[in-house]
C-alpha cells in the first residue's frame, strides 16, 4: 500500500482522541450509516475484550460471513480489519480513503478532522458492507459510551472485566469507569457481563434496569466442570440455562474461562440461528495473538499483551499455575499506565527483569523510570533501551522468558518473530 496514504491517516493521530461523538455522526451520516447493512455485537471491557471477540467471530464463521474490527494491531494495520477469512486489502483501504478524503478536509474548516480511530472505525464499517457481511464483531477502541464504536445498535452487548485502565479519561472510580464500559447497553437488547466486582457490577446493572436490556450475568449463567488448562490449550464443560457444552480451545490460561462463556453466552442471547456444535467448533478454532500465547518451546518464550495492573495479575495467576519456574522478564510499558502496580503484580512471576522501551515513539515510557520506579522489587534488574536489541539479548540467555507490558513491545517481537497474527 502506498505508505504515503497510511502516513496520512496516521497523521490524524496528531488530534489524538476526540471523546464526542458528534463528528462521527456527521461521518457516519455521509457514508450512508454502512454499519446499518450488517447485525453486529458490541464488546467492551478493560480485560477480555480482544479473546472474546475473537471468539464470537469463531463462533459466527462457522455458519454466517463476518467481519471482526479490533484495535491495536501486533504487526500490520490491516489486522485491524477481518473480512470472514482474510485481512482487509491495501487497495481496500486505498480506495475507501480516496473516497473520504474531501470530507475530512471540508470538516477540518467547519469543525475538526475525524480521528485516526473515527477513520478506522468508518472504514471497518464500510468494508463489512462492500463484502455483504452478515455480522460485524465490534470491539470498543476506549470506554464505550463516547467511542467512536458507538454509533451501531448491537444484537447483544458484551462488558468483560472491568479495571483501571485510561482512568484519566473514563474517570478515577470503577463506578466511573463501569458508568463509560455500559454506554453500549441498547435500549430493549441484551447485556451479557462477566464483570463481578461490586461498584462495577451494581452500575452495569443499574444503566440495564434503566434501558431495559435483560442483563446476563455469567458467573450465575454458566456452570464450569471439568477444567483442564495445558501448554496446548483450555478444555472444560460448560452448562448454561439454554445449552451443554464440551469447551476446548486453543487459548490458554484460566482467565480464558470467562471470555469463552461471554462468547458462548453472548451467541445463546443474540437469537443468532447456531446450534452447539457451530458453537464449540469455533471455539476450537479461535486463536487470539499475543495474549498468553506461547511461541517458541525449550527454552520457553511467552508472549502476553497485558499492560494493567489486573491483567498483570491474572497473568501472574495463570502463570504460576501452568509453570514452576523464574522467567526472564522483558518488559516495557507506554506512559501512561500505572506502572507502579503493574510492576507489583508482575513481579509475583519473577525477580528478574530487563526494561525496555516499546516501539511507540509518542507515549513510550523511559526504561529508566521502570527502573527506579521498581527499586527493591526485582533481585536483577537491567535495562537494555532498543527492543529489538532487548529481545536478542533476553533470548541469548537461553532461559524461560516472558515479554510483557505492552502490545507495542509484544509487536516488535511478532514482526521478529514473523508471527502469525490471524484470529483463527
Amino acid at each position: 500500500m502506498d505508505s504515503h496514504r497510511l502516513e496520512t491517516l496516521y497523521n490524524l493521530k496528531r488530534n489524538e482522541i476526540k471523546y464526542d461523538l458528534n463528528v462521527m455522526k456527521i461521518f457516519d451520516e455521509y457514508l450512508n450509516k454502512p454499519h446499518q447493512s450488517f447485525s453486529s455485537i458490541h464488546i467492551a471491557g478493560t480485560n477480555g475484550k480482544g479473546s472474546t471477540a475473537s471468539l464470537v467471530f469463531n463462533i459466527i464463521r462457522e455458519k454466517y460471513r463476518a467481519g471482526l474490527y479490533t484495535s491495536p494491531h501486533l504487526r500490520r494495520f490491516n489486522e485491524r480489519i477481518f473480512i470472514h477469512n482474510r485481512e482487509i486489502s491495501d487497495s481496500e483501504i486505498e480506495s475507501f480513503l480516496n473516497k473520504v478524503e474531501n470530507f475530512i478536509i471540508d470538516n477540518m474548516k467547519v469543525n475538526r478532522n475525524p480521528t485516526f480511530f473515527e477513520v478506522t472505525t468508518e472504514l471497518a464499517f464500510d468494508a463489512f458492507k462492500e463484502n455483504k457481511l452478515d455480522f460485524g464483531i465490534i470491539e470498543v477502541g476506549l470506554g464505550g459510551r463516547l467511542d467512536a464504536t458507538n454509533v451501531i445498535v448491537p444484537k447483544v452487548s458484551v462488558i468483560t472485566k472491568i479495571g483501571f485502565d485510561h482512568a484519566d479519561r473514563l474517570g478515577g472510580t470503577l463506578q466511573s469507569i463501569a458508568f463509560e464500559k455500559a454506554g453500549i447497553i441498547k435500549n430493549g437488547k441484551p447485556t451479557v457481563t462477566s464483570e463481578i466486582k461490586n461498584e462495577a457490577i451494581r452500575e452495569i446493572r443499574s444503566i440495564a434496569r434503566m434501558r431495559n436490556s435483560k442483563l446476563i450475568e455469567v458467573r450465575s449463567s454458566c456452570k464450569v466442570d471439568k477444567i483442564n488448562v495445558s501448554e496446548d490449550g483450555l478444555s472444560f464443560d460448560l452448562k448454561t440455562d439454554k445449552n451443554e457444552y464440551e469447551i476446548k480451545s486453543k487459548l490458554i490460561g484460566d482467565f480464558q474461562i470467562d471470555n469463552i462463556c461471554s462468547a458462548v453466552k453472548a451467541i445463546e442471547e443474540s437469537g443468532i440461528d447456531l446450534d452447539p456444535t457451530h458453537i464449540q467448533k469455533g471455539i476450537s478454532k479461535a486463536r487470539w495473538p499475543g495474549r498468553f500465547e506461547i511461541i517458541r518451546r525449550d527454552p520457553r518464550i511467552l508472549i502476553d499483551c497485558s499492560h494493567n495492573p489486573p491483567a498483570a495479575n491474572s497473568l501472574s495467576i495463570a502463570y504460576s499455575k501452568m509453570f514452576n519456574d523464574n522467567p526472564v522478564l522483558l518488559i516495557g510499558m507506554l506512559s501512561d499506565k500505572d506502572h507502579y502496580s503493574y510492576m507489583r503484580n508482575i513481579r509475583k512471576i519473577s525477580n528478574r527483569v530487563i526494561f525496555t522501551r516499546p516501539a511507540e515513539p509518542g507515549r513510550s515510557l523511559d526504561p529508566n523510570i521502570l527502573m527506579a520506579e521498581s527499586g527493591s522489587l526485582f533481585k536483577e534488574a537491567k535495562i537494555i533501551e532498543d527492543p529489538v536489541e532487548a529481545y536478542e539479548y533476553s533470548k541469548s540467555l537461553g532461559e524461560p522468558l516472558l515479554v510483557t507490558g505492552s502490545m507495542y513491545l509484544v509487536g516488535v517481537v511478532a514482526e521478529m518473530e514473523n508471527m502469525n497474527t490471524s484470529p483463527y
